[in-house]
């Protein structure tokens, strides 16, 4: 391990007192939360001793890659070491819920369901519509967010205390932080799915319809539970939930032999791809894996869909 590796248990560092065998970070700029997997020698039996416990706050730093403050998950002991698995929020925030709400806004949304698990709350890009009827029905509070925001083109990702919302179309508007080159050599493997892509979608509650069309393509028809209040609030819709369809299309993953510190989930980056010409240009960061006991990343990259 690096000199600047830390193991931070309920804010103390832990490390070198405790061994570490491996040591996954993973983001994630949608879809699924970060993930925290780290597996502990214990010969000395410290942990049992600690009284390790689901809900523990811990977090990893080795320079700039950091996992943020994480949640204990599961603790599993084995012979002579722990494998603890990790989440960014509490417990709580996983479990389903109920509730309605009439003529509330987005960013009324947001704080509520993020606060009541201590989560603050940053946005970026996102406009704050007003809803005239919104039902939460048997959902966990992040499920609920993330359905919401999908349908206005948005994701969120939650890291270090903070739920952070952000328009798809502003990830993809911001400068790259950085270069990475893809030559004969290099350990990566892509995918294009795009001749395959949806080209309009069409979102209905059963009452009000509203169709946005990116181009060719067949056509995706959602029928949504929630009530529309407008064929334009169902046009958005439409574009959020075409977005989310589409941003996996094509895809690149790429192993390294350094951690890549300089890039998170949801960064962009500039790719210079010499042995996959059709990806020169922008990439958004929609995965990426710290190892930190080996000192590598793997990183999953896409395209910025442009509308």
């Amino acid at each position: 391990m690096a000199g600047t590796f830390k193991v931070l248990y309920e804010g103390t560092d832990i490390y070198p007192d405790i061994s570490v065998g491996h040591c996954w970070g993973d983001q994630r700029a949608w879809g699924r939360l970060d993930k925290l997997t780290i597996d502990f020698g214990d010969t000395r039996n410290l942990w049992d001793r600690w009284g390790p416990k689901e809900g523990d706050r811990i977090a990893v730093e080795d320079g700039a890659a950091r996992t943020g403050q994480m949640y204990i998950a599961h603790i599993v002991p084995q012979s002579s070491h722990f494998t603890v698995t990790a989440y960014p929020c509490p417990q709580s925030a996983r479990v389903r819920r109920c509730k309605s709400w009439e003529r509330v806004k987005l960013s009324q949304l947001l704080s509520e369901a993020a606060g009541r698990h201590g989560l603050a709350v940053e946005t970026y890009g996102l406009d704050d519509y007003e809803y005239q009827y919104v039902e939460q029905d048997n959902e966990s509070d992040l499920q609920f967010l993330d359905r919401r925001l999908t349908y206005e083109g948005a994701g969120m990702v939650v890291y270090d205390g903070k739920v952070v919302a952000y328009s798809g179309q502003w990830l993809e508007s911001q400068g790259a932080v950085g270069e990475m080159s893809v030559t004969p050599g290099v350990d990566y493997e892509f995918r294009d799915d795009s001749p395959r892509a949806y080209g309009s979608c069409t979102v209905t509650d059963g009452h009000v319809s509203g169709t946005y069309s990116a181009g060719d393509g067949k056509e995706l028809v959602r029928v949504v539970p929630e009530r529309i209040s407008s064929v334009g609030e169902a046009e958005r819709w439409a574009k959020g939930l075409l977005r989310a369809a589409n941003r996996e299309a094509v895809r690149m993953t790429i192993r390294t032999d350094s951690m890549l510190r300089e890039y998170a989930a949801g960064s962009l980056l500039t790719l210079h791809a010499s042995a996959a010409a059709s990806w020169d240009g922008p990439a958004v960061v929609s995965a990426i894996r710290h190892d930190y006991y080996d000192h590598r990343a793997k990183i999953w990259l896409t395209k910025p869909l442009g509308w």
